[in-house]
């Protein structure tokens, strides 16, 4: 029985079935998901609807799955595809990557629609105080909340400020470190167990280090222990350097599947 944790599948859905074979995952596992499921690649919908009736599968929503759930309800709102099209949630959407999701979510019937549409918005958004053997992490998309919770959080249990934050910012400040001793952030990290790791994902590793002598990127650790990013790259542009990372927290073990 062991605890897995990916993120930023960007609709490579083939990546992540490869991925659960290569671990293979069971019924007695558990996998968390930090969003961005959607977009970019071809089969973010097909993931969805892989993802949605398992109970040991854990998702948290991302900033592109968002993206999907704001232009649906527009959609929604307007008489005409002509006139969907000009909306501003289909433009930011259809910049971001989004053509490919929405041309299979159409293709879907009405209930299944809205059945992933409500899937996303009561995932979850962050997980604190994950313990697994003796360690403790905390789960996001792209950074923690400002404020100290020691439960799980949904998406609608947030003001819309909160959830713009979890999803979206990049803090990334080296958690207990004398650097940041004296920043706003200290008080609300030393409310957490010493060990913890904040494990996220929305931040290409690429960001943080150079890719590895292959040309594809590895899952980042930093922050002087405090700080994992499994955002490898599914999306990059140039397919043969795609890689999806895979973390073990029983033991942080990697395991990844490239392009």
């Amino acid at each position: 029985m062991s605890t897995y944790v990916m993120s930023d599948f960007h609709g490579r859905h083939d990546f992540f079935m490869r991925m659960l074979e290569k671990i293979d995952f069971s019924e007695n596992d558990t996998l968390y998901i930090l969003g961005d499921v959607a977009d970019r690649g071809p089969d973010g919908i097909k993931t969805f609807m892989y993802i949605m009736d398992k109970p040991n599968i854990v998702y948290l929503v991302g900033n592109h799955d968002l993206f999907l759930t704001d232009a649906y309800k527009r959609s929604l709102l307007v008489s005409d595809s002509e006139s969907f099209y000009a909306t501003r949630e289909w433009m930011i959407w259809y910049y971001n990557g989004g053509l490919t999701t929405w041309s299979e979510f159409v293709k879907l019937d009405r209930t299944e629609r809205r059945r992933i549409v409500s899937y996303i918005a009561n995932a979850y958004v962050v997980i604190p105080n994950l313990k697994v053997g003796d360690r403790y992490f905390y789960l996001c998309h792209a950074t923690h909340l400002d404020r100290y919770v020691d439960t799980p959080l949904k998406y609608n249990e947030l003001s819309l400020k909160e959830r713009e934050h979890v999803v979206w910012d990049r803090v990334y400040p080296r958690w207990y470190s004398k650097e940041f001793a004296d920043r706003d952030y200290s008080e609300l990290y030393i409310k957490y167990p010493k060990n913890t790791k904040m494990i996220f994902g929305h931040t290409p590793t690429a960001l943080f280090t150079d890719p590895a002598p292959d040309g594809r990127c590895r899952i980042w650790h930093g922050g002087h222990g405090h700080l994992i990013d499994i955002d490898c790259g599914c999306a990059v542009r140039e397919s043969r350097y795609a890689m999806l990372g895979c973390l073990r927290l029983d033991d942080l073990k990697e395991f990844y599947v490239h392009g």
